[in-house]
């Protein structure tokens, strides 16, 4: 079930209605819980013991790890736990993507393997179901919280289908223990709510999916052009900010509705001045989660520059493979992650200072993310080969301009919309006066209602 379909618009009402009947704590998890497996298995039913079952092996995993008094036992069961999870990723998003690499690898030396291939449908959420179980086992195995053992508030914690397809990834500490808490839902909750679904309504419709039909007709293999390799890059790097953002923002709101806080999954990151600062503001809850619990087992910056560099490599580049099955997405992360390493030799670790350096620090960074974005959406070999044999001709197209123009049109009043909430707070449109407010919001949803005819009801992130 898509947030921009129908049938969501009038499951959420029905929810919310039937939800706040009751103020009964538990009924209202069970209401959540099950609401949540409906939301999932509307796109398909067939998986929905998948989603039960890795939820119930985190459960069980987390309160034998609670139990166990040795910590031999300890590491032995949380290998096991993250193992199994990891299987269960590693068959469903990556069997085809290692055999076919192992394929061509052996083609190259001369051997012709005849291998299996499987006809295997990505369970939608995947990469973020199990992620949010494997900080949950490592959490309760490091002593950072308690091991839940109420099934019904564990299950629609890793179900609650605000953020169950595509994030942000919750930690228990977070969305967990909301489920203990008693929820009201008040003026305030209604209030940030309605700016939160208005505002992320308007980025996916208005925004992300205006520029969709651009950055498909411009990213193909035979593109002759080399302006429109520079216009694509620019169009979809505001598309995939704005579809996901605005995912993000009506997750948030919903989760809202129901008395629930979901943590803000970005933070304005394209008015970023660094690098480094962009991977605290972009897809937070990803960014936090492969620091936590992949930089720094690994080492983090513990053991010297060398180290600390190979493992800001291999931490993006292992980012990049989550994303999705192909060897560009790696190459994705590594440019982020050779960015990084960079930042660190040349910076000092420190943010720019002075107008002139943060002006600069900005456009290298923006340089960085759009070259970045540009491997990542050239998703397989021969569309990045393509669009590259592209920028070897600079001749002017018709359609650069008005490539052009609906990307200034999209995006520069976004960025100052931006900007005000960046330096005035998350929730500074709701502190202006009713007369600017409420046109605000209704021209916002007159523009969402105009463009919901070309609606791309699948989000970008959705396929990871």
């Amino acid at each position: 079930m898509s947030f921009v379909s129908l049938a969501f618009l009038c499951f959420v009402p029905a929810t919310f209605l039937l939800y706040h009947a009751t103020s009964r704590l538990a009924v209202q998890n069970v209401i959540i819980l099950v609401a949540s497996y409906v939301f999932y298995g509307w796109w398909d039913w067939r998986f929905l013991p998948l989603l039960a079952g890795i939820s119930i092996v985190n459960y069980a995993a987390a309160i034998v790890i609670a139990a166990s008094k040795r910590e031999q036992t300890r590491k032995l069961l949380l290998s096991l736990a993250i193992a199994a999870a990891m299987i269960v990723l590693a068959i469903f998003k990556y069997f085809n993507f290692f055999i076919d690499s192992f394929s061509m690898i052996a083609e190259r030396v001369g051997l012709h393997p005849n291998l299996p291939t499987l006809r295997i449908v990505l369970p939608l959420g995947i990469s973020f179901i199990t992620f949010q179980g494997i900080a949950y086992v490592v959490d309760v195995y490091r002593g950072k919280h308690a091991a839940e053992r109420d099934v019904v508030k564990f299950l629609a914690f890793k179900a609650f289908f605000p953020q169950l397809v595509a994030g942000p990834i919750e930690r228990a500490s977070n969305l967990l223990d909301q489920f203990s808490a008693p929820r009201r839902f008040t003026s305030d909750h209604a209030e940030r709510a309605l700016w939160l679904l208005i505002y992320g309504y308007a980025m996916k419709v208005v925004v992300a999916d205006s520029l969709a039909p651009i950055v498909d007709t411009l990213f193909i293999p035979e593109q002759p052009f080399g302006w429109s390799v520079i216009l694509a890059t620019l169009a979809f790097g505001i598309q995939i900010y704005a579809d996901f953002n605005g995912y993000s923002l009506i997750a948030k709101g919903v989760a809202l509705l129901f008395g629930f806080e979901l943590i803000w999954n970005f933070r304005y990151p394209y008015w970023s001045v660094s690098i480094s600062e962009f991977w605290h503001r972009w897809h937070i809850s990803l960014s936090t989660w492969l620091r936590d619990y992949l930089y720094i087992p690994l080492g983090g910056n513990r053991r010297g520059e060398l180290i600390t560099n190979r493992n800001l490599l291999l931490t993006m580049a292992l980012g990049g493979l989550w994303h999705g099955a192909s060897w560009t997405f790696v190459l994705w992360g590594l440019v982020h992650g050779l960015a990084l390493v960079a930042w660190r030799a040349f910076s000092g670790k420190e943010a720019p200072g002075s107008t002139v350096a943060r002006g600069l620090g900005w456009a290298l960074t923006m340089l960085v993310v759009f070259v970045g974005w540009f491997f990542f959406r050239a998703s397989n070999w021969n569309l990045l080969v393509g669009m590259l044999y592209a920028l070897g001709n600079w001749e002017w197209a018709p359609v650069h301009g008005a490539a052009g123009l609906a990307i200034l049109s999209l995006s520069v009043p976004l960025m100052l919309l931006e900007w005000q909430l960046r330096s005035r707070g998350d929730y500074s449109v709701l502190q202006w006066p009713a007369w600017l407010r409420y046109p605000l919001f209704a021209t916002l949803a007159a523009m969402t209602i105009a463009a919901s005819g070309h609606v791309n009801a699948t989000f970008i992130y959705f396929q990871f």
